[in-house]
């Protein structure tokens, strides 16, 4: 009896055992389906399964005439097993790809590049990519370190807009990784499409112009401030770092080339049209002669004897004409002062208006601010007076400072792109409009970009006076002596100035802007300036091509000619504007100390004009060089 219950309690314990390993079992069970069910299946899927990234499709900048600016290109990178090292790849070429996508695809990996057609030439204001940095990484969780970013330029002012997102292609493996078979791709969409106002063949054209020189050439339309060129000189070619090359010696020689560019004193990377600040010199002498028609310090018949030298106590000021060739321009009105860029007259008039009504006058016309243009970095540069120079320099302002003031030169600083702005007021009767890059598309995601144009509140009839003396200023006896054979043809002098420049005059203004310490002579060195506005007949340009049928799609290595055709031939389809603003600014450099804004400045201007009504800008330059200097 003894036994059998022993044995009773012994099948008890059995069965409570069970049931305890059984419960656990069954609560464990309901863990890895119910619970962890999906965790769990998808560690199993990947198990089985691979995901490549694929690279988010970078959007594209296009010119005013629906144009590519820049292309994604893909490099390519095969796959190759091997038992030392496990996975490895290489890069091959687009021709070695096209073989292994037939039999082996899975093993082809691709990554996208920028290749620009005009690289250097529109480098300034488009930029370039490069990859992404840690810094970029912690800023924008979208991105992968394999992925290409904005470094300068539209590409980085647009970076967010245009960086598209990544998609991915997915496989099955066997245990030891191997691609089996593709399962499922999910492609990478497009950022957005960029508009912009930009001609690539102008800007071509005027970056080939500049030649060795440093300096900036900027082309807006003169009636809404659309940005056509800005050019930045010396430049680099932004392909050479967005593009690389599977040939071993030529990725070595575009390897030394970035290099270069990146250590080049010449400082190839900052845009001197938007964010370098020089004195204007005498194309100020607009602002100056505005100031003082509007303010009534003077009017058209106001007159000053130049006799050479302006003396004020122990102080001569003296005009650049007397200075350089001992000669002087007698009475003087503000007409043929503006035509003679007259640094007494100037001098006066500053003197009549004061420091700080001059100083207003720049501040409307934009000075001493950014243009709001769509670029980062833009300098505002400096629109001295009495109260900025107490506070900035801690000094007293005096008489000479008015005077130099008057002239473009002493403390006053702009940008060509504000030189550019300026003068398009001018030409468009008192209304400002601020530069801009882009059109506003219905269907875009960029609205409305930069500033709307806005009325200076000068009477037209000053503006009037001020772009006769431009006209003049071309014209036979002016300063700008390689546009004098130009305006003969083109003037009619029984016609208003507003429309001489309509029916396709040049008016502008030349300027020799001193900088820096004097020589051992006393000299200063000198930039040159040349800012003008000009009317264009688009239907006498576009009539040129005789209905030819050419290459629209080219890029910096067609000849003048091609690139002329090209551009003739958007002008049958596309809009252009009727009255444009060149800007030029050649920077002095150590070969050659002194520019000046007639005989350095004007020929750019007036070969880029040549160019668009012949397409051939030869000989123009060296006209220029070879006539006698008459200018200023």
């Amino acid at each position: 009896m003894i036994k059998t219950k022993h044995l009773f309690l012994g099948e008890y314990l059995l069965i409570f055992f069970c049931v305890i390993f059984f419960s656990l079992l069954l609560v464990r069970l309901v863990d890895l389906q119910i619970v962890h069910g999906e965790k769990y299946q998808k560690l199993a899927q990947a198990n089985r399964t691979l995901q490549d990234r694929l690279p988010p499709e970078r959007g594209i900048f296009l010119d005013r005439y629906e144009q590519p600016m820049v292309r994604n290109t893909k490099t390519y990178f095969l796959r190759e097993s091997t038992q030392e090292s496990g996975d490895a790849e290489r890069r091959i070429s687009h021709n070695e790809a096209l073989g292994v996508l037939a039999t082996r695809s899975a093993d082809l990996r691709y990554e996208l590049e920028r290749y620009y057609p005009f690289a250097n030439s529109l480098a300034p204001v488009l930029g370039y990519t490069g990859l992404v940095t840690a810094e970029n990484l912690l800023e924008n969780p979208r991105l992968h370190p394999r992925d290409r970013v904005g470094k300068l330029g539209l590409e980085k002012m647009f970076d967010t807009i245009v960086l598209g997102s990544a998609g991915s292609s997915e496989y099955e493996v066997n245990a030891l990784g191997k691609r089996l078979r593709p399962l499922d791709k999910k492609l990478s969409t497009s950022g957005a499409t960029v508009h912009t106002t930009l001609d690539p063949y102008i800007s071509e054209i005027a970056s080939r112009l500049l030649e060795e020189k440093k300096g900036a050439v900027v082309v807006l339309n003169a009636k809404n401030g659309e940005v056509l060129s800005l050019v930045s000189a010396p430049s680099f070619s932004a392909s050479d770092i967005s593009t690389s090359s599977t040939d071993s010696e030529l990725e070595q020689a575009r390897q030394k080339r970035v290099q270069g560019y990146f250590s080049d004193p010449n400082q190839v990377f900052f845009n001197r049209a938007s964010s370098g600040m020089y004195p204007p010199g005498s194309v100020f002498k607009l602002v100056t002669a505005a100031a003082g028609l509007e303010e009534e310090a003077i009017d058209k018949q106001y007159s000053v004897l130049d006799e050479g030298v302006l003396k004020v106590g122990d102080f001569s000021y003296a005009n650049w004409y007397y200075t350089q060739h001992g000669g002087t321009d007698g009475e003087i009105r503000v007409v043929r002062a503006l035509a003679r860029s007259n640094d007494i007259f100037f001098y006066k008039t500053a003197e009549l208006l004061g420091p700080f009504q001059l100083a207003t006058m720049a501040r409307s016309f934009g000075f001493g601010e950014p243009t709001g243009i769509e670029l980062t970095s833009e300098a505002a540069g400096v629109v001295p007076d009495p109260d900025w120079k107490q506070k900035t320099l801690g000094e007293q302002w005096y008489l000479g400072n008015t005077y130099h003031f008057g002239i473009g030169q002493g403390d006053v600083l702009v940008t060509p792109l504000q030189v550019a702005q300026m003068t398009q007021a001018v030409a468009n009767r008192g209304t400002l409009c601020a530069p801009h890059l882009l059109i506003e598309q219905n269907s875009s995601p960029l609205k409305q970009i930069g500033a709307p144009c806005r009325e200076l509140g000068i009477q037209e009839k000053n503006l009037e006076i001020v772009l006769e003396g431009m006209l003049d200023a071309c014209s036979s006896g002016g300063t700008a002596f390689p546009f004098f054979p130009y305006n003969e043809k083109k003037r009619v002098a029984e016609f208003a100035p507003y429309v001489q420049l309509e029916q396709g005059a040049v008016a502008c203004k030349t300027g020799t802007a001193e900088f820096g310490g004097q020589d051992a002579r006393g000299y200063r060195k000198t930039h040159g300036w040349f800012t003008m506005a000009v009317g264009v007949d688009v239907s006498a340009l576009a009539g040129g091509t005789g209905g030819q049928n050419v290459a629209t799609t080219l890029d910096s290595t067609a000849t003048q000619e091609e690139l002329h055709a090209a551009w003739l031939q958007q002008l049958q389809t596309h809009n252009f504007p009727q009255e444009l603003v060149i800007t030029v600014l050649v920077e002095s450099d150590e070969a050659t100390p002194y520019r000046e804004g007639s005989r350095d400045a004007a020929p750019v201007a007036r070969a880029l004009v040549e160019w668009m009504q012949t397409g051939n800008t030869q000989g123009v330059v060296e006209a220029a060089k070879a006539a006698p200097y008459q200018g200023e």
